[in-house]
């Protein structure tokens, strides 16, 4: 579904990203963990349409590398954001219709019928505003602006940054649901832990370089990812 080959992307004059190649099949969860300031967020953001210093973006088969963020998401790319990043003063149906603005009307209303079903804790604060939700219903509200778009590829950016261990237990438990449904996600998260043990494949990302790649089973049990990533 994904290929990135040789992207390298640049802030001024530092290098964020060193010709990355990768790939996200059909229906795979594949993860991507790595450091702060490693370039995690620089490559999702790239493949969500800000142009990167050169390389290919291949999505369905289609070069996509100069097509506009708006049009990415009409093929199907979707980013839920680091940070949650919703609208505080709009109420919680209003954030998730704002997700489904390339649908129709009857498209959003059964789309927001399927993430209320995934998220009941949403449907019951509809009418709330966005701000005064807790961070854990902010990620959850997040996510499902992002599902109502009915995204090909879904780009999840620390979904549990900030969150406690029991909110992250709840996020990663929806993270397995939606690839229990054949939603192709490309994850990145700093919990290498939580991210490997949900991911079909995995690369680690260092310094703008991919310098591990494997199953997820392959890299938890990789020495030098246990001693840098999980503390072991």
């Amino acid at each position: 579904m994904l290929e990135v080959s040789a992207l390298t992307s640049h802030y001024g004059r530092i290098q964020a990203l060193a010709g990355i190649d990768l790939t996200v099949e059909d229906g795979e969860l594949v993860a991507l963990v790595g450091a702060n300031g490693a370039g995690k967020s620089t490559l999702l953001r790239a493949i969500s349409g800000v142009q990167p210093s050169s390389g290919k973006i291949i999505f369905n088969g289609n070069d996509i590398s100069g097509v506009r963020s708006d049009r990415r998401v009409r093929l199907g790319i979707v980013q839920v954001p680091e940070g949650r990043q919703v609208f505080g003063p709009l109420s919680v149906e209003d954030n998730l219709r704002l997700g489904a603005y390339t649908r129709t009307r009857a498209e959003s209303d059964a789309e927001l019928e399927r993430v209320y079903a995934m998220f009941p804790a949403l449907k019951e604060r509809r009418g709330q505003a966005a701000g005064v939700l807790s961070g854990g219903q902010q990620q959850m509200l997040a996510m499902g602006r992002g599902l109502m778009a009915k995204p090909r590829l879904l780009l999840l950016d620390e979904p549990s940054m900030g969150l406690a261990p029991r909110l992250v237990e709840e996020i990663f438990a929806k993270v397995r649901a939606l690839k229990a449904a054949r939603t192709t996600i490309f994850l990145v998260d700093q919990n290498a832990r939580a991210a490997l043990s949900v991911a079909d494949r995995g690369y680690v990302l260092e310094t703008g370089r991919v310098v591990l790649a494997g199953s997820g089973a392959e890299l938890l049990a990789d020495e030098k990812v246990r001693q840098a990533y999980l503390g072991l």
